[in-house]
């Protein structure tokens, strides 16, 4: 092998790895686009848990029978303080 053949062959290296290097760059960028694009849903996503946990909450107040008997209580108690209605 000749000198000139191996500085085209050198050249030609040195030329496909600054591409691969460029190339390389490049899709760590998209990355760095979808890691933003990922962190923002997750965000959203731990705000959707907390909300989540809020319902999960009321929900077993309103469905605890202690709940359900205030609530009858406080209905008769309104009831009772309510004006005669005439049924004539």
């Amino acid at each position: 092998m000749g000198f000139w053949t191996f500085l085209a062959v050198a050249v030609v290296c040195g030329c496909v790895m600054e591409v691969y290097r460029i190339y390389a760059k490049s899709k760590s960028r998209a990355s760095d686009k979808d890691v933003e694009r990922l962190e923002a849903r997750l965000a959203h996503l731990e705000n959707a848990e907390s909300l989540e946990d809020r319902i999960r909450t009321l929900e077993a107040i309103i469905t605890d029978p202690k709940y359900q008997l205030a609530k009858e209580i406080s209905s008769l108690k309104n009831d009772s303080q309510a004006p005669p209605t005439s049924t004539t």
